[in-house]
């Protein structure tokens, strides 16, 4: 009797834990286990290796020999990305040997692509070993060639995949069986094997299995606006609904080495042209250049400095400002291969208010700032129960600037104070400078730079109302060219603006600021690296890493801030163009 009770009571203990949210975590945790996993091993025979021979090392299977296309050596080790089930097959590198198309008669850039793929066996050429660059290639051939990429095999049993059109005992069929099974392509009562494949269904089929590798994330929505303007395709609306989402996955880099180019100009100024036709047949040579810009630019592996503040687990969520923006640039290129292209990595940043609205509300981990917030971050974060945690990580200076032309060479404090509070000053022969118009230009009340004037000037005030009116610049971008644009000759005026140290000099490049724009001195003092280290220029400032204080000590963003002080994080604020604290 006492036997019987206790295999009821185990019986029904059973059921519970197969009805209980335990047990469909457990069938959901098998459910969300990824495809592809990353794996490694030490190889430190590239370390003697020339650099340009790095690309020669390819990862294979010990047991089989069967190369990896999707590997790299990285930072002292040979990375590789593989289907999950093969995880605990045991890797090894070697020198991979290019194939030469006996078709390759002058050393065509389109060859170069194709054989560029040979030693992982991506691209094999034909009976006679020719490449073909300029042939069309049909949809079967195309899927091998991804299946290939990805080192999924064929399926077993000559399979077909249930399509009509596919003989079992065609020597793609298990190819495209196993495609399907993997959602490389639709699952349908016909396959048109021997179609020729259009640019966007290889597109379509390639950006597939990068999403299943785990290397691209599926957009949800594709908008065509959005669309267009994220590539720099001329007809991009051209483009299928159903082929957009993977359009919009990749970037336009990686396409136009598969697209047309035609220039379009007059006179000297040409540019030039790039365009998808999306329904043209796709040749070798393009379905080549797309897997390898792809197998190129998507294989993001960590470094062993990664790998030391568990960067390879998990990255903070990273906002801040636009003229942070730099830092998050320079952090994921030090921490990984091809870190622009880190599924983590934020496009952009939302820009100084919004960016501390979204860390006060939990939507991030952390800012890169180059200001204190401004008074009423303080009062929402105050609002929302929120302690905010500002830690140094680099020198930096709020600064004001004029065209090069003015013969003006400084500003007090309390001049500033008068000209943006007061509007007192129409001319800048008032404060010391030349017989000229003067054009204050502000920034608007949700910016950095407005953040800093709160900080240094207002004392509580408000920006004078006609300045706000009539100059104000939209973004930190702006307010350099609206400065540059505001001179006049008759009558004779020079503008005013202000900005931040270090994002004047990193636009340089794209704005001249260096010969258009003249940094003034503030109180008798010049903002230059060294009086903006020792304190002595007044506005003299920090950029910053912000947290919110109850941030756990084993946070990733924690671990951040511990890198960005370190000799290698200080480095990476130099790298992105600021003044580090220490000199790596």
């Amino acid at each position: 009797m006492k036997k019987r009770k206790w295999l009821m009571a185990a019986m029904v203990l059973l059921w519970f834990l197969l009805l209980t949210p335990w047990g469909l975590a457990a069938e959901e945790d098998v459910a969300d286990a990824p495809a592809f996993v990353q794996v490694s091993i030490a190889y430190p025979q590239g370390e003697t290796m020339e650099y340009r021979d790095l690309d020669l090392i390819t990862a294979r299977y010990q047991d089989d020999k069967t190369p990896i296309a999707l590997s790299r050596y990285y930072d002292g080790y040979l990375w590789a990305t593989v289907p999950a089930d093969y995880a605990q097959r045991p890797i090894e590198g070697f020198i991979g040997q290019k194939q030469t198309f006996t078709d390759d008669t002058d050393d065509a850039f389109e060859f170069y692509l194709m054989e560029e793929l040979t030693p992982s066996g991506v691209i094999q050429g034909d009976a006679q070993g020719r490449a073909l660059p300029y042939a069309t290639i049909c949809r079967s051939e195309a899927v091998v060639m991804i299946m290939r990429m990805l080192g999924l095999p064929a399926a077993e049993n000559s399979a077909n995949g249930g399509y009509q059109d596919v003989p079992e005992d065609a020597w793609y069929a298990s190819w495209v069986a196993a495609a399907q099974q993997w959602g490389i392509v639709a699952a349908d009562d016909r396959f048109y094997p021997q179609r020729q494949v259009s640019r966007e269904e290889f597109i379509v089929m390639l950006a597939r299995g990068l999403w299943l590798a785990g290397m691209r994330n599926q957009p949800e929505e594709t908008d065509i606006d959005e669309l267009m303007q994220q590539l720099s395709l001329e007809d991009a609306a051209a483009i299928s609904s159903w082929a957009r989402p993977a359009y919009a996955s990749l970037n336009s880099y990686i396409l136009t080495f598969a697209m047309d180019m035609e220039e379009s100009g007059q006179g000297d100024a040409y540019r030039q042209l790039y365009y998808a036709k999306p329904q043209q047949p796709a040749l070798r040579y393009q379905a080549a250049s797309l897997i390898w810009r792809c197998m190129e630019a998507f294989q993001v592996y960590p470094s062993q400095l990664a790998v030391e503040y568990g960067f390879d687990q998990a990255m903070p969520v990273i906002d801040g400002s636009t003229s942070t923006y730099p830092y998050t640039q320079a952090v994921y290129n030090q921490l990984f291969r091809s870190g622009d292209n880190h599924l983590d990595k934020p496009a952009a940043h939302s820009k100084s208010h919004a960016s501390y609205e979204r860390l006060i509300a939990g939507e991030v981990d952390m800012l890169f700032a180059s200001v204190y917030p401004a008074s009423d971050i303080v009062a929402l974060a105050k609002e929302q129960g929120v302690e905010l945690e500002l830690i140094p990580i680099a020198y930096d200076a709020m600064i004001f600037f004029t065209n090069a032309d003015n013969p003006a060479v400084g500003l007090t404090s309390q001049q500033i104070h008068n000209i943006y509070v007061n509007d007192a000053y129409d001319n800048w022969q008032q404060i010391g400078g030349p017989d000229a118009l003067l054009y204050p230009y502000c920034r608007n009340n949700d910016s950095g730079s407005h953040a800093q004037m709160e900080r240094h000037f207002l004392n509580g005030q408000e920006i004078n109302e006609r300045i706000r009116q009539e100059t104000t610049s939209v973004s930190m971008a702006n307010v350099l060219t609206d400065v540059m644009g505001a001179q006049t000759s008759q009558p004779l005026g020079y503008a005013l603006g202000y900005s931040i140290y270090y994002y004047f000099y990193n636009m340089d490049m794209f704005y001249d600021t260096v010969d258009n724009l003249k940094l003034l001195a503030i109180d008798g003092v010049y903002p230059n690296e060294e009086t903006i280290a020792d304190g002595s220029y007044p506005l003299a400032n920090y950029n910053y890493i912000v947290l919110r204080k109850d941030t756990p000590k084993d946070a990733p963003s924690r671990k951040m801030v511990e890198f960005m002080l370190s000799p290698a994080g200080q480095a990476c604020v130099e790298n992105a163009g600021f003044g580090p604290l220490n000199r790596p």
